[in-house]
């Protein structure tokens, strides 16, 4: 009996040993259950080690990409501009993931990991690498529910929910800007100059609508596909981008519309399979490399239906979810990154709705309110599992006037996928303005001006984001322009244009300012600015839709100071 009793010990022994020195994840392991040995599975694999050499930042980074780390080493935030997460991994290890019969998709160099493909039954080959320290199964995710949309065509009239304000007419827009004080930022001239937002979406199908034909746009980059083109027929991204930089005078003007933008397609949204996050941590570290300020993310990630392993609201903690670590290290690399809380409504405590990676803790989560500033009953709750408040703050995410999928329309639509680019215009013009902050010292200019600042909760944060009192959050100093020494004329941009174009001027001192615009003939076509202004820095913006390619010409005179400039017109 002692003898039988201590075999029996002795197995289980072994067994636990056995289970110990796995290196499956649980969640990997009950997905295997349900596989066949020559079925795919998708698995990210974290390795132990990386390439040994001497890689200088430019070796891996950009230009722009490196004088934004610059700014975090100066605050303490990181060691140095590249760390060892920085490094690639090495060769001989992904030839062997290779020849264990990984299919690689994405290199997350930050996170250690590497996603792809495999066979359960080359599994075991793979557990067998050395420099292979775990391996999970990549999480799939049902996509959030769609955005409801309202087509509108009519031309736009004035009405108590549009208004010019200074040179800028924003159309049925001006409600969506009012709401988060953005009209007043532009009359200080801030549009966000000098910011790179990069915008992760399902793809955008429309760039060619009039809302974007004044747009930056430097890079492209299908994460899905692996391919530079992002136009995909969906309808999504042209709504996110529109919103938080389209810009055609009298129909929609988004925030940040003298941005410069990049565009990563990472969601599928042409089908009904599920989507994975690897995607989206595999965009940040692009937008990392290219140098971009600001991330605008409309997308969440939470749960699918059986066999496909998903998060718990449990698990939104802050440091669970791929999506969630890649965004919080964005952060510590000098990105601000902005992602909708999530479209799933009201829970009871001491659940939430989040979606990740809206639950990290050095990100904007940004909830939804209507236009008369209540809470919409889509907008999810947290707080995350760990305690802390989410959303961070709130914007219009209901009937938002935005660019249509279709020809040069307009639509409304609804949803946090709509509040959160709005908060990431207002996070651009706080960087226009102070182009030295962290990340952190953005959200808390944001979160600390929002209307509910003195007692934020689970349901809108801290409240309804005021972009001037926001800018305004910090004293002038070093990083932020001071008053114009000397009145000055700029060039136009973009110069070729077609059909708008922005005009930046400075003025010394208080002045009468006249700006118009003339043909060759010298006939004037257009009175762009006639007021009076005070000292500081404005721009204009000219729509030619009208007139016929060609040369024109800009004049400024403000008090005893005139200067004129040319334009040209490719139609």
């Amino acid at each position: 009996m002692k003898r039988s009793l201590f075999t029996v010990v002795a197995l289980l022994c072994a067994c636990v040993a056995l289970a110990q020195s796995s290196k499956l994840s649980p969640d990997l392991t009950r997905r295997l259950q349900t596989l066949s040995e020559q079925d795919d599975v998708k698995v990210v694999v974290t390795l132990s080690r990386k390439a040994s050499g001497n890689f200088r930042p430019e070796d891996l980074l950009s230009e722009r990409a490196i004088k934004r780390r610059q700014k975090m080493v100066r605050a303490g935030v990181l060691p140095s501009v590249i760390t060892v997460e920085d490094l690639p991994f090495e060769q001989a290890d992904l030839r062997a993931l290779e020849a264990a019969g990984l299919r690689i998709q994405h290199q997350l160099k930050g996170l250690f990991k590497v996603s792809g493909i495999i066979k359960k039954a080359q599994l075991p080959a793979l557990e067998a690498i050395e420099a292979v320290s775990e391996i999970d199964a990549v999480k799939f995710f049902r996509r959030p529910p769609e955005i409801e949309e309202t087509h509108s065509v009519a031309p736009i009239q004035q009405t108590p929910t549009t208004a010019s304000t200074g040179s800028l007419n924003y159309g049925a827009s001006f409600g969506q800007l009012n709401q988060i004080n953005v009209p007043a930022v532009h009359a200080l001239g801030y549009s966000g100059q000098g910011v790179l937002i990069a915008n992760f979406d399902a793809g955008f199908s429309n760039l060619s609508h009039e809302a974007f034909q004044t747009m930056t746009i430097v890079a492209r980059k299908d994460f899905v596909t692996g391919q530079n083109n992002v136009v995909a027929p969906h309808s999504h991204g042209t709504l996110t981008l529109s919103a938080v930089g389209g810009f055609k005078q009298g129909q929609l003007i988004g925030p940040a519309f003298s941005s410069l933008y990049a565009l990563a397609r990472t969601e599928d949204a042409a089908s009904e399979t599920p989507v994975e996050e690897t995607n989206w941590a595999a965009a940040v570290e692009w937008a990392d490399s290219l140098g971009a300020d600001i991330i605008t993310s409309s997308l969440g990630y939470l749960d699918f239906d059986p066999p496909f392993p998903s998060y718990t609201w449990q698990q939104m903690n802050g440091q669970t979810a791929i999506s969630t670590l890649a965004a919080r290290r964005a952060a510590r690399l000098g990105i601000v990154v902005c992602n909708s809380a999530g479209n799933s409504g009201m829970v009871a405590l001491p659940a939430n709705t989040l979606g990740a990676p809206a639950d990290a803790d050095s990100i904007l989560a940004v909830g939804a309110v209507t236009s008369s500033g209540v809470r919409a009953s889509f907008s999810s709750v947290g707080p995350t599992a760990d305690g802390r408040i989410k959303p961070d703050v709130m914007a219009q995410g209901v009937a938002v006037r935005a660019a249509s999928a279709s020809g040069n329309n307009y639509t409304n639509a609804s949803g946090t996928s709509l509040s959160c680019p709005l908060i990431a215009g207002v996070a651009a013009l706080v960087l226009s303005a102070h182009p030295n902050l962290t990340p952190m010292q953005v959200i808390t200019a944001i979160k600390s001006t929002a209307s509910n600042a003195n007692a934020p909760n689970r349901e809108i944060g801290w409240g309804i984001a005021n972009a001037l009192a926001a800018v305004n959050f910090y004293p002038l100093s070093a990083s932020q322009p001071s008053l114009p020494k000397v009145f000055a004329l700029h060039q136009n941009y973009p110069n070729p244009f077609n059909p708008t174009t922005t005009i930046a001027y400075q003025l010394a001192e208080n002045a009468d300012v006249a700006l118009e615009v003339f043909d060759v003939l010298g006939r004037k076509i257009a009175t762009l600015v006639e007021a009076r202004q005070d000292a500081g820095s404005y721009s204009a913006n000219f729509d030619a839709s009208g007139l016929s390619s060609g040369v024109y010409f800009y004049r400024l005179r403000a008090g005893a100071f005139s200067e004129t400039r040319k334009m040209i017109l490719a139609k």
